[in-house]
């Protein structure tokens, strides 16, 4: 399962990637990410895979907090997505 609670992310000079996003896919769910450009779909999975971290909110990958986890702990993160 992958749970976003009231994610989001502010880039250096203020500018907003993601504002208050709150949505949960189950395991075995089809989810299609559509939206203009700069809406905020890269730096979505950029936090669910821990390349970027979420400037406030819970992003949580099969029950685990990615941003809390230790960067030796990433790349088996990024496997078993």
């Amino acid at each position: 399962m992958i749970r976003l609670h009231s994610v989001s992310k502010r880039y250096p000079g203020g500018q907003r990637a993601l504002s208050d996003v709150t949505f949960d896919v189950a395991r075995g769910q089809f989810v299609i990410l559509t939206g203009a450009s700069g809406a905020g779909k890269t730096t979505l999975l950029r936090l669910l895979y821990r390349e970027e971290l979420p400037t406030s909110g819970q992003v949580l990958v099969a029950g685990r907090n990615v941003g809390a986890l230790p960067a030796r702990k990433v790349p088996f993160l990024r496997r078993n997505i």
